[in-house]
């Protein structure tokens, strides 16, 4: 097109069967049948001013929490909670509890993922690039994203966000009062460093303010940090990640890991993990009090196939 403008799409189509976050206590996983799920519908106007994107697609600040130069982030590094998250906790008295890895020990907060939104994103000053979007219910996201390599090969990468999700998720009556409300707003980021003898350094820290609802954890605050290193074609990671008041008030949840990937060739790769999640002074409302879970212990192993 004229002035160097582009004019593009994306389109993402998931074929979910059995998912594992669908795995749970006296659960033996989700549906037998195979269905399809639309990831992405988005289309694209990208020129020297920067680019320009409308439909389903990530928000501005999605991606703002997972910045990891290892190489292990989501296949056992610190984004792998998602493949487990719908595992509930047992209390000290054998009994089911309400949370889940996800819902209270580890969550990375991670802004808005695959919605329906304006984005914008500006051209690269110096390495720092500028995102803002206006998602489904007047949800807006602002993000700030900085990446350089220093000479002899060192590499650096931040991500820095602010959001409000207002009345996204939302059940609102005819008469303009919400039924139910899921509103949040969130800030933070995560960093990395890369050196050139594959030694790599990550942090993460988010807080999440939740504005009404049911919910007895209004503010919560999530981090990771990992050591890494990269031989080759081996990427290791260990890591510590938490979650803090999200379940409720003084609830304390850790997640401690340990991540291995191998690159067997451009496309492939294969993967192994091990987690041991905690969740200490969580709500029981059986007991009508705060108990101590059991812990968790996991094994996460697969492959990805990339189609390039």
């Amino acid at each position: 097109m004229p002035n160097g403008l582009k004019v593009g799409f994306s389109y993402e189509l998931a074929i979910l069967s059995n998912l594992s976050t669908d795995f749970d206590i006296n659960k033996s996983g989700g549906s037998k049948n195979n269905y399809l799920n639309t990831r992405l519908a988005d289309v694209y106007l990208q020129g020297n001013f920067g680019k320009l994107s409308f439909g389903k697609g990530d928000g501005a600040a999605n991606g703002t929490s997972e910045v990891d130069l290892s190489g292990t982030q989501y296949l056992g590094g610190g984004s792998a909670h998602y493949y487990a998250s719908g595992i509930s906790f047992i209390g000290p008295g054998n009994q089911v509890l309400k949370s889940n890895i996800g819902n209270a020990a580890y969550n990375n907060f991670d802004a808005l993922s695959r919605t329906n939104r304006v984005r914008y994103d500006s051209p690269s000053f110096g390495g720092v690039v500028l995102s803002a979007s206006l998602d489904n219910g007047h949800a807006y996201e602002t993000a700030a994203r900085y990446s350089t390599k220093f000479a002899g090969g060192t590499k650096f990468e931040a991500a820095v966000d602010w959001l409000d999700s207002e009345s996204l998720g939302a059940e609102i009556n005819p008469n303009g009062v919400r039924v139910t409300n899921s509103r949040f707003q969130e800030y933070g980021g995560s960093a990395s460093l890369l050196l050139p003898s594959g030694l790599n350094f990550t942090g993460m820290y988010k807080k999440r303010n939740r504005i009404g609802g049911n919910s007895k954890g209004n503010q919560g605050q999530s981090f990771f940090t990992g050591v890494g290193y990269i031989l080759g074609r081996n990427h290791f990671q260990v890591g510590w990640g938490g979650t803090r008041d999200y379940a409720n008030n003084n609830s304390r949840g850790n997640s401690y890991q340990a991540a291995y990937v191998f690159d067997w060739t451009n496309s492939v790769e294969l993967y192994g993990s091990y987690h041991l999640i905690t969740l200490d002074h969580v709500y029981d409302s059986q007991a009508g009090r705060d108990v101590n879970a059991k812990n968790i212990n996991y094994l996460f192993l697969g492959t990805r196939i990339k189609f390039l």
